[in-house]
């Protein structure tokens, strides 16, 4: 156009086709870069080293000041886990951002759009003219789009001028973000946008599986520790003696400090536990607080007050019921882990009071590091020792009904030869009573003649007396 180059980007727009026109400004050739880009990042040997070889990458790419990788937590709230930086700024890396920072309705369009710029906080929005009157056109998947004016102001108030970011997606779910700032305002070419999109997606792909990997490393350990007590199970005598007295126990089948386990009235314990009155008072609470066979949390102090006096050893439980007629349960225990949460500000949305004296949304102006310190909880419980514990549970379960099965068919073999024995002794009892008659019989005759004397009389009223 007039001599000019730009890029034409088609986008849909309900039953309408969106058509953006933006001026061509990369100077070299992007392909081999991002081939380079995600060769090296995917050279990293774990989770963490493959998110710093990311933001690296990214930072080469599009020369951000400050390029950091955010992921999301499990209460929604954000955690810089990754940051590649110009070394004059403050680090990010470590810092949490509360979850109203990115609302959830923001997280929905990440999801969709896949990369967000904001070439320039100060720029004013332009107004739309449409064909159609009074009909909103949607912008959903338009890149000139213009973002919520809270969230200009928001990054106003950290001294940003520039802001890209590029979504993380894994397993469907929005993992987190790469956010990109600038502080002056620089514009990103498309191509490397797209460029910066393709690592978002090489590095959500690899998410998924480099945590996957980590994960049946983890799982196998636990199997294994699983197989192992199987194994016990048939060869000992005695279910505690088999699951608690070797090298391999109850407690190697998660990454517990501690465990207990009350079978058949008998509690034993392994490494860092409560006593035994705080365990059978636990396991009484527990019985009556929940009707689930697996029972967990990682702030048990806050959920039943009376654990606080050993939250040192027992501030996260895992429980497991054998059998709950019969009160019978393993317990993991996790200690208390105090960690000191680093927030970029106070993690309490502001909000503004107007001139009516009602409160408006407003972005947070201090971003000033504000510490919080997390007490009364545990390391929390991974999906894998839960899984664990139920593999075990099974085994267990299997294992007692084996037990009654053999027991039955042992009891059925004593009422056989119970049996036997009954009808032996009526046969004996019979094939002996007819003989011992005619004996009576003829000895009664014998009584009767006269010609037996004193001594044979004294005998056959013995046999007669019998």
């Amino acid at each position: 156009i007039n001599n000019a180059s730009f890029y034409l980007i088609i986008s849909a727009a309900q039953n309408n086709w969106l058509l953006e026109f933006e001026p061509v400004s990369l100077q070299y050739d992007i392909q081999s870069s991002i081939g380079r880009s995600a060769s090296s990042m995917l050279s990293g040997k774990s989770v963490s080293a493959m998110l710093k070889a990311a933001a690296y990458e990214v930072k080469q790419l599009i020369n951000y000041d400050r390029i950091m990788i955010y992921k999301f937590l499990d209460d929604g709230h954000g955690e810089v886990v990754a940051e590649e930086k110009e070394d004059h700024l403050e680090p990010f890396f470590g810092l949490h951002y509360p979850a109203s920072d990115i609302p959830k309705q923001a997280r929905e369009l990440y999801k969709l759009n896949l990369t967000r710029l904001i070439a320039d906080v100060n720029t004013e929005d332009s107004y739309i003219t449409t064909f159609k009157q009074n009909q909103p056109l949607d912008l959903t998947d338009g890149c000139l789009r213009a973002v919520s004016p809270i969230h200009i102001q928001y990054l106003k108030n950290m001294g940003v001028y520039s802001s890209f970011s590029i979504s993380l997606i894994s397993h469907g779910e929005l993992w987190g973000l790469i956010a990109c700032h600038n502080y002056s305002s620089k514009f990103i070419d498309y191509k490397a946008r797209e460029g910066s999109k393709l690592i978002g997606q090489i590095l959500s792909s690899a998410l998924e599986y480099r945590q996957q990997e980590e994960d049946t490393a983890i799982v196998k350990q636990f199997k294994d520790t699983v197989a192992s007590l199987a194994e016990y199970l048939n060869r000992d005598k005695y279910l505690l003696d088999a699951l608690t007295g070797h090298s391999k126990t109850i407690l190697n089948i998660t990454a517990a400090s501690g465990a207990a386990i009350l079978f058949e009235g008998e509690l034993k314990t392994l490494g860092s536990v409560p006593s035994e009155d705080d365990i059978f008072e636990l396991i009484a609470w527990i019985k009556k607080s929940t009707d689930e066979s697996i029972y967990y949390t990682h702030r048990l102090p806050e959920i039943f007050h009376q654990s606080k006096k050993y939250k040192q050893v027992a501030s996260g439980i895992l429980a497991c019921t054998i059998s709950k007629d019969a009160d019978e349960m393993i317990i993991w225990f996790k200690p208390e882990q105090i960690n000191t949460v680093n927030w970029a500000g106070n993690p309490e949305k502001s909000a503004a009071v107007e001139d009516n004296g009602l409160l408006s949304l407003s972005p947070r102006k201090s971003f000033e590091i504000w510490a919080e310190v997390v007490n009364n909880t545990s390391e929390k419980w991974m999906p894998e020792e839960i899984s664990s514990s139920l593999r075990l549970k099974e085994i267990i379960i299997t294992h007692i009904n084996k037990k009654a099965n053999e027991i039955r068919l042992l009891n059925d073999k004593l009422q056989a030869a119970y049996e036997e024995l009954d009808t032996f002794s009526y046969t004996i009892s019979h094939d002996l009573r007819t003989p011992l008659t005619s004996i009576k019989t003829y000895s009664e005759l014998l009584m009767r003649n006269d010609k037996i004397d004193e001594t044979g009389r004294k005998m056959l009223g013995r046999v007669l007396a019998s």
